[in-house]
């Protein structure tokens, strides 16, 4: 008997089609570079090019986004 184990890359990039109801165009124009996931949402080892593009956000963005929350009227208080 045959035991189909997938690499935790393949799980994640199966997690980011679920993410986009299975479009895998959605996957490359993904815009969510806070995710944990995004790396490797291509289901590989990220390139350079997306390491660097991480790296450049998170040094423009170096405070937290609250995302939908702002929009929203959500108070979350930092006690």
């Amino acid at each position: 008997m045959k035991f189909l184990i997938k690499t935790p890359i393949k799980s994640i990039r199966e997690k980011c089609l679920d993410c986009t109801a299975g479009s895998r165009k959605e996957i490359r124009l993904c815009t969510v570079i806070q995710c944990a996931l995004y790396p490797y949402r291509f289901g590989k080892r990220p390139t350079k090019a997306i390491l660097d593009t991480i790296k450049d956000y998170y040094e423009k963005n170096s405070e937290p986004t609250r995302g939908l929350l702002d929009r929203k009227g959500i108070v979350v208080s930092d006690d």
